[in-house]
């Protein structure tokens, strides 16, 4: 069976839409569109144990739970239309699932990651960070562009499909990659690679507040390795570099888009539009809005 087939086995389904995806060398992303109703009764999914990740994009609001490797079953949940779960099956997974069920699954290798290491110069992961029932545009965005291509001809959809999944890869190494344990130079600077990893983890995780302890977890320091090797190899603390990065990015979305401000704010970290107008105007002179007018392409 082949991995998209061994997919819709586990969730009862013996036909399913897939597409095979690979996005640099020999690691080949799959990516599977499963529909069932399991009635109101619970029916148990096991997904076996694999060197691999597996992403689920929700199409409808599901309900299910967790069973835990002690099978204790957590609550039940439901996981709204839009949102997505990532999990490692490094060990294997198993949900117990009720009712209507509409995703679409990315079952996606570890090798990729390391593909994306050595072919495509990013930094090295070497773990994503489980995630629950969160919203993520991106991957989103992502899943709207590949559900029309089940029913696009071959020769159309091979030529966009490695595009959308080394797009996919990458998003997903920037947000929720967790690095090896790191240490710095000898200079006590960081390297290229190093520092590559740090500004893409932050700019990719911007509108969630980027504290430093995240920041020094995900990219495999210590608060204080992070903290030093930033300030000598950039000049600027870690804190005023994400806060010029903030500016930056909100005067790219304000010429560039039509957003509101308030989103605009979200985007790039303010869980407030009046800190945001405030700090902007603060920055740069005048309020968002006012420089808009005069910047707006």
């Amino acid at each position: 069976m082949t991995v998209s087939e061994r997919i819709a086995a586990c969730f009862e389904i013996t036909a399913a839409r897939a597409l095979v995806i690979r996005p640099l060398c020999e690691a080949k992303l799959a990516v599977v569109h499963l529909e069932h109703s399991y009635g109101n009764g619970e029916h148990t999914i096991v997904l076996p144990a694999d060197d691999a990740f597996l992403l689920m994009l929700y199409l409808v609001d599901v309900d299910h739970r967790d069973i835990l490797p002690d099978g204790t079953r957590t609550p039940l949940k439901t996981y709204s239309r839009g949102s997505m779960c990532l999990i490692s099956l490094r060990n294997g997974a198993a949900i117990s699932i009720r009712g209507c069920f509409e995703a679409l699954v990315f079952h996606i290798p570890s090798a990729l990651f390391i593909e994306l290491f050595e072919e495509a110069g990013e930094p090295r992961i070497d773990d994503l960070t489980t995630c629950r029932g969160i919203n993520d545009q991106v991957v989103r965005n992502i899943g709207g562009a590949l559900i029309p291509m089940f029913d696009m001809p071959e020769e159309v959809r091979d030529t966009l499909l490695p595009h959308i999944g080394l797009a996919l890869s990458a998003h997903l190494a920037h947000r929720y990659g967790r690095s090896p344990i790191q240490h710095l130079s000898g200079t006590g600077q960081l390297s290229p690679l190093q520092e590559k990893r740090i500004k893409a983890y932050i700019a990719a995780n911007l509108s969630g507040g980027t504290p430093v302890d995240k920041i020094a977890e995900a990219c495999g320091f210590s608060v204080d390795e992070l903290c030093s090797g930033f300030l000598s190899t950039t000049g600027q603390s870690v804190s005023e570099w994400i806060a010029s990065y903030r500016m930056s990015k909100a005067q790219s979305q304000l010429s560039r888009t039509g957003e509101t401000i308030a989103r605009i704010a979200a985007e790039c970290g303010f869980p407030e539009e009046n800190e945001f107008v405030a700090t902007f105007t603060k920055a740069v002179g005048v309020p968002p809005a006012d420089w808009r007018l005069r910047n707006r392409h």
